[in-house]
């Protein structure tokens, strides 16, 4: 059983995050910064399901090519692809056990998950050098280039007054800083039958993977290799997997 992704389809996948950056950019430049900044969240959430497409390998790329898609998507979000790659593997192989450091924020209290969220994220950059020393290089080379961009924003700022990419970088920096929440401790917290899992599946049916990242959590843990854009097709085609499996009670 396999799903995947149709040319034109992988080139919508690999455009989206840049086309929207380009926009969230234009937007910026014309100092539309109520649109701006709702839409650079947008962006950091499309560059977050393409990355975590590149971890499983599920965009149908050779593989040099999806490993840059997976330094570049991360990038876009401020982090070192590689990196999370190595907790989220993890998580999939020993999810919410003591050695799933990514999964950490599902077992704890939501009010912990708020204060400690923040120090969670960067606590699994080291934890991601210590389980995959092999990919150490690669891991470094993509925190090298994430603190050149931020060089770079500040600069910008500097020299011609522009915020563009500091509030890009806020952003962003919010995103990642409240990601146990949306990426942990929600997904997998709320059951497929919940009415807000039920109207996100319906909504990832007009080709919205953000949404079909939230609705189809439990099913993407049994089928990690589906691309998160055709997870709703997964949804009806494949056999359910069993949906207590990954869920904190």
């Amino acid at each position: 059983m396999k799903l995947e992704l149709t040319p034109a389809q992988r080139h919508i996948e690999l455009a989206r995050p840049w086309v929207l950056l380009a926009l969230y950019v234009g937007l910026a430049l014309a100092g539309w910064w109520w649109l701006a900044v709702p839409l650079a969240a947008v962006v950091c959430l499309a560059a977050f399901v393409m990355m975590h497409d590149a971890m499983h390998n599920s965009l149908g790329l050779k593989k040099p090519t999806n490993e840059r898609v997976l330094t570049l998507a991360g990038l876009l979000i401020l982090k070192s692809g590689h990196g999370l790659q190595v907790t989220h593997l993890r998580h999939h192989g020993r999810c919410l056990t003591e050695a799933d450091p990514e999964g950490a924020p599902a077992t704890w209290s939501f009010s912990r998950v708020l204060w400690q969220g923040p120090w969670h994220t960067l606590m699994l950059r080291r934890e991601s050098l210590r389980i995959a020393p092999n990919t150490r290089r690669i891991q470094l080379i993509e925190t090298g280039l994430t603190l050149a961009l931020l060089g770079a924003f500040v600069a910008l700022y500097w020299a011609t007054g522009s915020a563009v990419g500091l509030v890009y970088w806020g952003v962003a920096f919010v995103m990642s800083a409240t990601m146990p929440i949306w990426a942990s401790y929600v997904p997998h917290h709320v059951s497929s039958r919940n009415p807000a899992a039920r109207t996100a599946a319906a909504l990832a049916q007009a080709w919205t993977p953000i949404t079909a990242s939230f609705a189809f959590h439990h099913l993407h843990h049994h089928y990690p290799r589906v691309p998160t854009a055709l997870l709703y097709r997964a949804a009806i085609e494949f056999p359910p997997p069993p949906e207590e499996e990954h869920h904190h009670h």
